[in-house]
């Protein structure tokens, strides 16, 4: 039990320390957000995501995951104190982000023409998306930075990166929206990545190195055994990216690039949050996982997933069922009453979102089994039931569909996650997590059904009911590992 108490500690502190700094960079991207809304328009809020997915599309298809596998091997390295091969580990982790970010402004700038028409249907954007080719050279490089900084520990580095660059990129980036309007979008993206690759710079080139001498023979077989790490990620993370890329070109084609605005906001506040919970899931649950994984032994492995989980659930479903509950006065707050129209796409997508958190903690025994096809199968299979649902449902749901699609979609994605782990490493939901699961559920459907079917006075009461639930539930189940109390008072007596 102490052990176990011990293990969600970790747990905890890791999810704090990540997690935090993720939020405070998402709560600044959503002031951003909120101005290019109130500046653009949802038309703005349509053509900047449909670039910076047509940015990411490319990324992702020439990065080979060098940002992923570089944080394992520096920090392989880094344990062994050996200060040739951390030198060797970082040169070979930075020329591999220099020449990767070289390959994927090439190929944005050789593609510009079919991308434009991909994306918009006509090729208006094709001098602006050549144009931007040059922020897939400047954030590899500064990824490569970042993935230094977290390779060698220095997690409060990192974070304060993170920050300072989303906050000085909002900073600047806002007056010029409101100088240039719709032609800032451009410029505004290329200084934002300026922004971030100078303050990395700024965090990491005081750590000194041996600079060892390398051939280009060598860095390239040695970062290609980091590109095979990252491999099924990257691959798995472009299917997600295609397929957001044929949503959105539906939208368009069925409706007007304000739709797309408004699925690209809602889209935003789902997906950014549960990527919180996931991102600081896997900064310390993929390592240990894989140094349990080592011993061969399918009970510990089984008992992390599970911890994992749990904890992931306790601090995730609040909001979740907070923002499914006041999701018509977020939209408004984030953005403006333009984008109402995809205020049950959001609830839906939010719903979603709770199942998504249980079949990412189970997949993630793929890749540290070396399976990463299941990874990637799986991510297929809900990108193709997605895409068909809103197909087919267009005609009979119409917008709705994004939201309904979306989680028939993740209903078939776990039920097949949970299949393949059975197989692959016997893994069985343990009572305490299986308690959780069931307990959460039930609060996230009866929020869900709550703001469908109640109006008025009686669907805000029972909503703040059922807020009140689930926050007393996480407060008990956090107060049974670290005294919450306590600290709490603690702050208190010394803020008085």
């Amino acid at each position: 039990m102490k052990e176990e108490k011990t293990s969600h500690k970790g747990i905890l502190r890791a999810t704090s320390i990540v997690g935090g700094s993720q939020i405070i960079v998402i709560l600044i991207g959503l002031i951003r957000t909120k101005f290019i809304a109130v500046l653009l328009g949802p038309a703005g809020i349509g053509i900047n995501g449909i670039l910076q997915n047509t940015v990411d599309l490319v990324r992702q298809a020439t990065s080979f995951g060098i940002n992923f596998s570089g944080v394992k091997d520096i920090a392989a390295a880094n344990a062994t104190q050996d200060q040739i091969k951390i030198g060797r580990t970082i040169t070979v982790l930075r020329r591999w982000a220099l020449y990767t970010g070289l390959l994927g402004m090439l190929m944005t700038i050789i593609l510009s023409l079919p991308l434009s028409y991909f994306a918009f249907d006509s090729d208006k954007y094709v001098i602006s998306i050549a144009v931007i080719s040059v922020t897939l050279l400047i954030s590899s490089i500064s990824s490569g930075q970042i993935a230094l900084l977290q390779g060698l520990r220095q997690i409060g580095t990192m974070a304060r990166v993170s920050v300072l660059s989303a906050g000085a990129s909002v900073i600047v980036t806002i007056p010029l929206y409101w100088w240039l309007g719709l032609k800032g979008i451009v410029p505004g993206i290329i200084i934002s990545s300026v922004i971030s690759l100078l303050i990395s710079y700024l965090f990491t080139y005081k750590v000194k190195i041996i600079r060892p001498n390398i051939s280009l023979k060598q860095t390239y077989m040695e970062g290609l055994n980091m590109a095979r790490l990252g491999f099924y990620i990257i691959v798995t993370g472009l299917v997600v990216t295609i397929t957001m890329y044929a949503i959105r070109s539906i939208i368009a084609q069925k409706l007007d690039l304000n739709a797309v605005g408004c699925f690209v906001a809602v889209w935003t506040i789902s997906n950014t949050y549960v990527n919180i919970i996931l991102s600081s899931m896997l900064s310390d649950f993929f390592p240990r996982l894989t140094a349990v994984e080592s011993l061969k032994d399918n009970l510990k492995s089984n008992l992390l997933i599970n911890e994992q989980l749990d904890m992931a659930l306790v601090i995730a479903t609040p909001l979740i069922i907070f923002l499914i509950a006041f999701a018509k006065f977020v939209i408004k707050i984030m953005f403006s009453s333009s984008f109402l129209l995809a205020v049950p796409v959001l609830q839906y997508q939010l719903l979603a979102g709770f199942i998504a958190i249980i079949s990412w903690a189970l997949g993630v025994m793929f890749l540290v089994k070396n399976k990463g096809m299941y990874s990637l199968y799986t991510e297929s299979i809900w990108s193709i039931i997605y895409l068909l649902f809103v197909w087919f449902f267009w005609d009979a749901l119409g917008f709705i569909s994004l939201g309904v699609g979306c989680l028939v979609a993740h209903v078939v994605k776990l039920g097949l996650v949970y299949i393949i782990t059975k197989k692959l490493g016997n893994f069985n939901f343990n009572r305490e997590i299986f308690k959780t699961i069931l307990t959460y559920s039930l609060l996230v459907i009866i929020i869900f059904f709550n703001v469908i079917f109640l109006q008025g006075f009686l669907q805000y009461f029972f909503s703040s009911l059922i807020i009140i639930i689930s926050l007393i539930l996480s407060f008990n189940k956090i107060s049974k590992i670290i005294d919450l109390k306590m600290i709490i008072n603690n702050k208190l007596k010394k803020n008085l």
